[in-house]
């Protein structure tokens, strides 16, 4: 994305991020990791998929995570291992412990799901990283059902009004976490630099019809938005991200995306069957299947 000097971000409107920490060194990773890997029962793998969902220092999610795991004799050990993952490793495990579920019975994974809402409710707040990940469980359990590749153009500004609109929505959601979570509160009264966001990405159809309003997207006309992204021809679907991530990092002072906001565009990617944009693709430590 290119911008003239004039229309540049202040550094009052960037999200600031510090180099990130490495985890070479860090104390029992291999242990841990290898304790990962050696997990082989689906209550295990579904376990360790909720303790994943689990908010920092959430008194009420821990309590529901521990009822579910009532039958696990080493919870405890599950749930430190998984907690104790440094932010590089922690979605590439969560997709990995999905994608283990995803061939077995339909029941069980049905109450994974149930299992995760009670969880991310059960301290009275859903936030929309907690939405946007429930949502991507329940695709990557289903096995993905995004439509197949069709021919098309690879353009954004040709969509028709209905998908272009669809992709607002869907932007606005996004909004909240790209490119940095949204405070409640603006005390600064500076324009939110989500807005700033939004703008850049519905700039294509300036002038076609008036794009919606980002704030307060409602859940329901984000996942009928999600439906028609996902039924876009698939050379479009890299092209979209590249514009979410390109306006992200235009807006970004440091190395790498906000960890919050390379997580929902991670997952974005997951619930599009995407490529993950390589410069995003750094910031995390993939799975190396173990070996037999």
């Amino acid at each position: 994305m290119s911008l003239s000097p004039s229309t540049l971000p202040r550094s009052v409107n960037l999200v600031h991020v510090k180099a990130p920490r490495t985890d070479r060194n860090e104390p029992g990773l291999r242990e841990r990791l290898a304790r990962l890997h050696a997990l082989n029962s689906p209550l295990q793998w579904q376990l360790a998929v909720l303790a994943h969902l689990l908010g920092r220092d959430n008194a009420r999610e821990l309590a529901a995570w521990r009822e579910a795991a009532q039958a696990l004799h080493d919870a405890d050990l599950l749930l430190d291992d998984v907690l104790g993952l440094p932010h590089c490793h922690r979605l590439p495990w969560f997709e990995h412990f999905a994608r283990l579920l995803a061939p077995g019975p339909v029941e069980p994974r049905h109450a994974l799901i149930g299992a995760a809402r009670r969880l991310m409710v059960a301290d009275g707040m859903v936030t929309p990283a907690e939405q946007l990940q429930w949502v991507a469980l329940r695709h990557l359990l289903a096995g993905s059902a995004v439509a197949p590749p069709t021919a098309a153009h690879a353009d954004l500004a040709d969509l028709d009004d209905a998908r272009a609109q669809a992709v607002c929505v869907f932007s606005g959601f996004l909004s909240q976490l790209l490119p940095a979570p949204e405070v409640t509160l603006d005390l600064d009264g500076l324009e939110p630099v989500g807005q700033g966001w939004y703008d850049s990405i519905t700039a294509p159809w300036l002038g076609r019809f008036e794009a919606p309003a980002r704030e307060q997207q409602d859940i329901d006309a984000t996942l009928r938005a999600l439906r028609e992204i996902q039924a876009l021809p698939w050379l479009l679907r890299p092209v979209l991200v590249r514009r979410w991530f390109d306006a992200a990092r235009v807006l970004t002072e440091g190395p790498q995306l906000h960890p919050a906001a390379a997580d929902a565009l991670r997952l974005t990617c997951t619930l599009l069957d995407s490529p993950v944009p390589p410069e995003l693709g750094r910031q995390y430590t993939e799975v190396i299947p173990a070996r037999h």
